[in-house]
């Protein structure tokens, strides 16, 4: 057997481009979906030995870099040649250990991290795996990041990569193991789940008047309204159009995010509706900010929550999380670019609240609906 500087398994192939060639009608597995099991290998061999018999007992193709059926790209680095079967993969089983394993040879990240990055890139299901004493110390870990975890992990990275995979707005749902028929019994059941929502679908697909919508149209964002009477009709002329202004910029914000599909649609929205609605006004009126454990408690912390806002930056909107090193306190701050419209989303969300309250007020907000200052 031979081992490469990551610790992958190398075997020797009969036929290397088989493993990459197409999969067309008239190949052997073209009816079997396929499964890429990654993780680190010396810790947890026979964790993925019993996965391996159990995908292809209910009729998966397994791919374990370990196993003789895996392909290695001809000319290609082994952990290239990994990414290129996660590429020929139709779902990714994630199992995260006390190992952090070698480091991909083109980054700093580890060849685990680079396979389950690149199967949210081609977004196909991933199922997640984390050993139980591996999450409890994760947990640990966040209240004390200095601690000593050497018996559970040997490298805190591996904690880093579970706040990477917890921020995630997709496919982030987390299955704590101790044993593989642990993780047996809830693969069966996810995959059963899988098999049961395509059925579902094809059923509603073959329906006469089925309406088929593309994804990131469950949100049809309403037109921008002329009439703002009710908001404005107490208020001076330049303040009327002013929050008028920055209405149409909320408006405009919230469209955009829409046409383009973007990932997590309705987490950004969160934000947006958590900062009108707890959000102070700064100052200036440009800011809106909250204590950064208010908003943990609502939403996120600082993982999840910095990548976010860090997504909001391609739609006129900053976000970010600001500490005082007199007191302590981290705040977080968020601001729309434009005059007067940080001030009209406070408006808007408060509004929207005291008319239809929370769980009617969000939805009515998802679909930018400012009719309701029209007579």
């Amino acid at each position: 057997m031979i081992m490469d500087v990551g610790g992958r398994c190398l075997k020797p192939q009969s036929d290397p481009v088989d493993a990459v060639r197409p999969r067309v009608e008239g190949c052997s597995n073209v009816s079997k979906p396929r499964t890429f099991i990654s993780s680190t290998f010396y810790d947890l061999a026979d964790v993925r030995a019993r996965l391996f018999a159990f995908l292809e007992e209910i009729g998966h193709e397994p791919l374990l870099h370990e196993t003789p059926g895996f392909g290695v790209t001809p000319g290609a680095h082994s952990h290239v040649a990994c990414l290129d079967q996660v590429d020929n993969a139709d779902y990714l089983v994630l199992i995260i250990g006390g190992r952090r394993g070698g480091t991909h040879v083109a980054t700093e990240k580890s060849i685990t991290s680079e396979e389950y990055r690149r199967a949210v890139l081609r977004k196909i299901p991933i199922i997640i795996f984390v050993k139980k004493d591996v999450d409890v110390a994760w947990a640990l870990y966040k209240e004390n990041p200095s601690g000593d975890f050497s018996r559970i992990v040997d490298d805190v990275r591996i904690f880093d990569f579970i706040d990477l995979v917890r921020s995630q707005s997709e496919d982030n749902w987390i299955r704590r193991f101790e044993t593989a028929e642990d993780m047996v019994q809830e693969l069966r059941g996810q995959f059963a789940y899988i098999h049961l929502l395509f059925s579902q679908r094809l059923v509603r697909e073959r329906q006469p008047s089925s309406k088929k919508k593309e994804a990131g149209e469950k949100y049809v964002i309403k037109n921008f309204p002329s009439d703002f009477s009710k908001l404005t009709e107490k208020m001076e002329n330049e303040v009327a159009a002013a929050v008028v202004a920055g209405l149409r910029l909320v408006h405009g914000t919230l469209k955009t995010m829409q046409s383009r599909r973007v990932q997590g649609y309705e987490e950004k929205c969160k934000v947006l509706w958590l900062l009108g609605r707890y959000g102070k006004l700064g100052e200036s009126g440009s800011s809106l900010y909250m204590s950064a454990d208010s908003f943990k408690q609502y939403a996120w912390g600082t993982s999840r929550g910095t990548r976010v806002f860090n997504q909001l930056n391609d739609f006129g909107v900053e976000g970010r999380y600001s500490h005082d090193d007199t007191t302590g306190d981290t705040d977080v701050i968020l601001s729309l670019h434009g005059e007067s419209a940080t001030w009209a989303l406070q408006v808007y969300v408060r509004d929207l609240l005291k008319k239809y309250g929370e769980d009617d007020g969000i939805e009515l907000f998802q679909r930018a609906e400012m009719r309701i200052w029209s007579r």
